[in-house]
């Protein structure tokens, strides 16, 4: 017999029975612990301390000086070479820009084409909910674009469609972008809606959104960065195939309007008051050389100068370019 084999797994049950406190009479009982109530929350508990919405709420006022160096509050978002009449000297539109100003960047022809765009690729996109659960980004970047669309259609000086609905549209779309950025079950029906009231508008019905328009609004509660590059890709995409060659351009040469309009317009918004980094010199410097060679291309497209337009697309890339090479 294998004494060893024997006496090891005796030694270890004699081990347990000394370690227990049982041998000695000792009983342990497990500790109890009591835990917390949850707490319970009204509205009353949390009224007039958080704000509802911090932008329309919280930032009252001017805003302050020395919000970059040399900048002036007041002065923070015009062009520097900004004139009395809202324009800089090399021909571009300031910063601040009034609604008499946005006629001159964009078309109420691109404007409109805009909408009827997004709205077909909506309707692409939500389609069901399982489609909606990977494809929200495409449907968050489409609400975002629309609710700058309409915020533009607000301040547009001259005769554009949907211009008495688009206060209400603006509000609408910008809550159905900030809705698409999940995709659960609760987004998937918010924009839903959104898209059939979309296309209500554009069949030429009423505008179906119960949201009440903004006596004014601040440019960040209308569309953030991150959507807008998307779109500025886009437009840039479009371009470099259109302008490959001049049988291209002369073909497409309202598809290449449209996009430098696009541009134009999407390079002044980025420059608006509390959009993101719109008081740095240099990114501001950046959005100002995109905006002016947008307008060079529209200009040479008047002109049909296939030369023109071109060379403008080449440095609107440029400017894109060197933006990321800065900002990324």
């Amino acid at each position: 017999m294998n004494f060893r084999a024997f006496i090891f797994p005796l030694l270890v049950s004699v081990a347990g029975l000394v370690s227990s406190p049982a041998v000695f009479g000792l009983q342990t009982e497990p500790k109890t612990v009591t835990r917390v109530e949850r707490p319970q929350f009204t509205k009353a508990d949390w009224d007039g301390i958080y704000f509802e919405n911090l932008f329309s709420e919280g930032l009252v006022g001017d805003r302050p000086t020395g919000l970059a160096p040399g900048i002036a509050a007041n002065s923070a978002m015009v062009t520097p070479n900004a004139t009395a009449n809202g324009t800089d000297s090399s021909g571009g539109v300031a910063a601040d820009a009034t609604s008499s100003q946005w006629n001159k960047l964009i078309s109420s022809t691109t404007l409109e084409d805009e909408v009827k765009s997004i709205q077909k690729r909506l309707a692409a996109d939500i389609t069901t909910p399982v489609r909606f659960k990977s494809d929200y980004a495409k449907a968050n970047r489409s609400f975002s674009v629309l609710s700058m669309i309409f915020a533009i259609i607000s301040k547009y000086d001259g005769n554009v469609r949907w211009k008495q609905e688009s206060g209400s549209a603006q509000v609408a779309f910008w809550r159905a972008a900030s809705n698409s950025r999940v995709g659960t079950i609760q987004a998937y029906e918010s924009c839903k809606a959104r898209a059939e009231a979309l296309a209500e508008l554009v069949r030429g019905g009423k505008f179906t959104g119960d949201e009440k328009a903004l006596d004014d609004f601040d440019w960040a509660n209308v569309v953030e960065r991150n959507p807008l590059m998307h779109r500025l890709q886009e437009s840039m995409d479009r371009l470099k195939t259109m302008t490959a060659n001049k049988g291209d351009f002369t073909r497409q040469v309202a598809e290449v309007n449209h996009e430098s309009e696009m541009i134009a317009a999407i390079a002044l918004v980025l420059k608006q008051e509390n959009m993101t980094d719109a008081d740095d010199d240099g990114y501001k410097a950046h959005s100002d050389a995109m905006q002016k060679y947008a307008e060079a291309a529209v200009q040479g497209i008047k002109g049909n100068d296939y030369d023109a337009v071109s060379k403008a697309v080449n440095s609107i890339s440029q400017s894109c370019d060197a933006c990321h090479g800065d900002w990324r």
